[in-house]
C-alpha cells in the first residue's frame, strides 16, 4: 500500500480491527438516510462545507455519507487523513494544513486546494476498535474549540450507536 504520510498508518491491532469492521457489514453498503442526515447535521453544527462519515478497511477509506447525502467515494488508505485519525482515540486536528510541515511535505495534500482545516473523531466500536472517522474539512484555517471537539465526538458516538444496532440479534 502506498503511504504518503511518511509515518506508520497501521495500528498494532490492525487484524483485529479489520475483523471488527467486518462485523458491522457497513463497508461498501448503499446510502442510508440516518448516516446522510448525521453528515448534514455535522456540517451545519460545525459550520463547515464538508462533513463525511468514513470507514477504513485494509486498503481503502470509503465514504458512507457526506453532507450532500452522497456515498461511495473511495480513497486509497495511504492517501487519506482518516488513516491517521483512526490511530488516535481522541480528535485529530489540523487547524492550518498549509502551515503543518507534516502535511506540506506531502505533495498530494499540498496540491489539494480545498483542504486548509481538517478535524476527525474516530468511530470506536464497543470493543474499542477505531474503524472509521467522522471528519470535517474547511477551505479556511480555523481554531477548533473544545466545544466544537465535543460536538464532533458526540456525532461519532451517534454513528457508533447506529452501528451497534446492526449487531443486535433482534
Amino acid at each position: 500500500m502506498e503511504n504518503i504520510f511518511n509515518t506508520a498508518i497501521l495500528p498494532p491491532n490492525e487484524e483485529q480491527r479489520l475483523e471488527n469492521l467486518k462485523k458491522y457489514k457497513i463497508f461498501g453498503t448503499q446510502s442510508e438516510v440516518i448516516f446522510n442526515q448525521l453528515a448534514a447535521v455535522t456540517a451545519t453544527l460545525l459550520k463547515v462545507p464538508v462533513a463525511m462519515i468514513n470507514f477504513v478497511d485494509k486498503d481503502n477509506v470509503w465514504t458512507k455519507a457526506d453532507q450532500k447525502g452522497e456515498n461511495g467515494q473511495i480513497t486509497a488508505r495511504g492517501m487519506s487523513l482518516c488513516s491517521l485519525a483512526i490511530l488516535n482515540d481522541r480528535i485529530t486536528v489540523f487547524e492550518d494544513a498549509v502551515k503543518d510541515p507534516f502535511l506540506m511535505m506531502n505533495p498530494w495534500i499540498a496540491d489539494y486546494t480545498d483542504l486548509r482545516f481538517y478535524a476527525a473523531a474516530p468511530i470506536t466500536t464497543s470493543e474499542g476498535f477505531n474503524i472509521g472517522a467522522v471528519c470535517i474539512v474547511d477551505k479556511t484555517k480555523r481554531t477548533f474549540s473544545y466545544r466544537e471537539q465535543k460536538k464532533l465526538e458526540w456525532i461519532a458516538a451517534v454513528v457508533r450507536a447506529e452501528l451497534e444496532k446492526r449487531t443486535d440479534p433482534d
